[in-house]
C-alpha cells in the first residue's frame, strides 16, 4: 500500500551537497546500479561507507539501489543513469555523524548519511539513506524533505509524523507528489530511512503514485 499525502504534482531537486545537518532546529521542533552492495545495512555498515566516502565524494553508490530495475517496477519508462542532469556534482555525498560538531542534529542522535544521485530522463532523482541509533531517523533530514517538496511546516510535520507511523518497506508521499520516505530495517539497532526526491521544490514529471512505487521498490532492494 502507497500513502499520499496530497494530491499534488508528480526538475531537479536543489541538493548540492549531503543534508546539511546544521539546521537541527527544524527537526527538533518536528520530533543504475551500484558498485559494492548486496551486504546488510546496519548504523554501523552506514557509518563505515559515509567515512569511506568522505567530504569529496565518489562517483559510485555503495548501496545496493537499482533505479532502472525500481523504474520498470514503478511503471516509470524513462532511462535511468548515475549522477544528476548536468553531470556537475558528484553523484555520491555522504556525512558520518561520528565527526558531528557538538550541538549538531548528528550530536543529538549520532548516525550516518549517504546519497546517492540518479537521474530518470531529465529528472534528478536523490536516494538519501539515513540511519541514526534512535528513532526518528527521518527527522535528520527534515529540511531537505521540506526544501525538495516545497511544502510549508504544518505539511512537512505531518509528512514526518506519517513517515514514522508507517510500516517498514510502506512507502508515504509528501503533499507535493515529488517526495516519498520509507523506513528501512536494519541488521542490529538503530532506525533507518529512504528519503527520496524527484525534481525539484514540489514539481516533478512523474506522478505522487509513481513516485510511491519508486520509493516502494528501492526501499525492497534494502531488503
Amino acid at each position: 500500500m502507497i500513502r499520499v499525502r496530497g494530491l499534488g504534482r508528480s526538475g531537479r531537486s536543489g541538493r548540492r551537497c549531503a543534508a546539511p545537518v546544521a539546521a537541527a532546529a527544524v527537526a527538533v521542533l518536528l520530533l543504475s546500479g551500484c558498485s559494492d552492495g548486496g551486504d546488510a545495512l546496519s548504523l554501523g555498515s552506514l557509518q563505515e561507507k559515509a567515512a569511506k566516502i568522505g567530504g569529496d565524494g565518489a562517483a559510485d553508490c555503495p548501496l545496493a539501489y537499482d533505479l532502472a530495475g525500481a523504474a520498470k517496477t514503478a511503471g516509470v519508462s524513462l532511462a535511468a543513469g548515475p549522477g544528476d542532469t548536468q553531470g556537475e556534482e558528484p553523484a555520491v555525498t555522504a556525512e558520518d555523524g561520528r565527526e558531528a560538531p557538538e550541538g549538531s542534529a548528528w550530536a543529538a542522535n549520532p548516525g550516518a548519511l549517504v546519497t546517492c544521485t540518479f537521474h530518470l530522463g531529465q529528472e534528478d532523482v536523490e536516494l538519501h539513506t539515513v540511519a541514526t541509533e534512535k528513532v526518528q531517523a527521518l527527522s535528520v533530514l527534515a529540511p531537505v524533505a521540506q526544501r525538495a517538496a516545497g511544502i510549508g511546516i504544518d505539511d512537512l510535520r505531518t509528512f514526518l509524523k506519517d513517515a514514522a507511523a508507517a510500516k517498514k518497506g510502506v512507502p508515504v508521499v509528501a503533499k507535493s507528489g515529488n517526495v516519498a520516505a520509507a523506513r528501512l530495517g536494519l541488521d542490529g539497532s538503530g532506525d533507518a530511512s529512504l528519503l527520496l526526491t524527484v525534481g525539484d521544490s514540489g514539481k516533478s514529471g512523474l506522478g505522487a503514485e509513481q513516485v510511491g512505487a519508486l520509493a516502494k521498490a528501492l526501499a525492497g532492494q534494502l531488503g
